[in-house]
């Protein structure tokens, strides 16, 4: 005697059947295992295995859950292809638990599209990956690529000028995430010397802007400027010196006579700029946000006999700044001038 509870079984069986016929026929590499938790409702495998069926997946299993089981991906190799073994947990609340993504029967799109990622995401998390989300080859390109010299006078140009004489130089695309107004700030520093990367990291931060590669999962490697936003890596204007700042600058450690009377931060630096022997780089934007002025800050020193470091640094302190030995992509020293907070970290190596 057929009975409600046996056609259920009947139905549910020919729709596992049904579902393991279509591995052949698959789109996606995808075998996925669905543990139900105790506590599923009775009717609920059987509508999941309808959801699940459309979805172009290579095979679908709906079992009773082991205790403890957790939704994973597990790729595994099949000579020169790939194959991804997926468990995702059924919960009493009519969820599918899947890594990093809870879904409803009736999220079909959206789960349609999460599988249809999965391979191209699942790959890219398996590569050991580094600064700014990137593999070291990919990191590595795109930093010898912006270490070539400017090679032009950057004095009194904006960032869009920049950008137009090198983006042809780098090995990637350069993207905008929305439309931007580049060019607003004009430089009042010379950059000639210094390498792509810090230049064109600096010249964006002008405008309030920020550079920073990226490889999305299945995407090729591309740079973005987008507004700067402390909370994301961004290209900086520099980097931490590989080896102390005392072999990095050495001068700096060279005791002078020193008196300062009657002049502005900017002409006090001016007139040190032959002792220095490195350029000058303010952090032009910041500036602004503080409203220094280092053209209008006066400062003075008594005649003493010091090491040029600490002078510099009183100097930067009477205008509210600070200074930090920086090197460009070239491992060429240059001094950074700014107001260290979330907007202006230190230099990161």
């Amino acid at each position: 005697m057929n009975t409600p509870l046996t056609a259920l079984r009947f139905t549910a069986a020919w729709l596992f059947l049904s579902l393991l016929a279509k591995t052949a026929l698959a789109v996606l590499p995808i075998d996925l295992e669905v543990a139900k938790e105790a506590g599923v409702r009775i009717t609920a495998p059987q509508q999941w295995a309808r959801t699940l069926g459309r979805l172009d997946l290579g095979s679908v299993r709906i079992r009773d859950a082991r205790g403890g089981e957790r939704a994973t991906i597990e790729p595994r190799k099949l000579g020169a292809s790939t194959r991804y073994r997926v468990v995702a947990i059924l919960t009493a609340r009519d969820e599918l638990v899947l890594p990093g993504r809870k879904f409803r029967s009736s999220d079909s799109p959206s789960l349609a599209k999460y599988f249809q990622q999965l391979p191209a995401q699942a790959d890219h998390a398996s590569e050991e990956r580094g600064k700014f989300g990137l593999t070291e080859p990919q990191f590595r390109q795109i930093y010898n690529a912006l270490s070539e010299p400017v090679g032009f006078s950057t004095n009194d140009v904006t960032a869009i000028d920049i950008l137009r004489r090198v983006e042809t130089k780098l090995p990637s695309p350069i993207e905008q995430v929305q439309a931007l107004t580049l060019g607003r700030s004009k430089l009042q520093v010379e950059l000639k010397k210094i390498s792509l990367g810090t230049a064109l990291a600096y010249a964006l931060r002008c405008d309030g802007l920020m550079l920073r590669p990226e490889q999305l999962p299945g995407k090729p490697l591309r740079i973005v400027i987008e507004p700067y936003n402390s909370k994301r890596d961004s290209w900086p204007v520099g980097w931490k010196p590989p080896i102390s700042s005392r072999r990095s600058a050495p001068q700096l450690y060279e005791k002078r006579n020193i008196e300062i009377q009657g002049f502005t931060l900017t002409q006090a630096l001016t007139a040190l700029a032959p002792a220095l022997r490195m350029p000058v780089v303010m952090d032009q934007w910041i500036l602004e946000q503080k409203q220094i002025e280092p053209s209008k800050v006066d400062v003075s020193l008594p005649k003493k006999r010091t090491f040029l470091k600490s002078v510099i640094g009183k100097l930067a302190s009477q205008g509210r700044l600070s200074t930090e030995i920086r090197v460009d992509e070239l491992d060429q020293p240059f001094l950074w001038l700014t107001k260290f907070g979330k907007e202006s970290p230190q230099a990161t190596k």
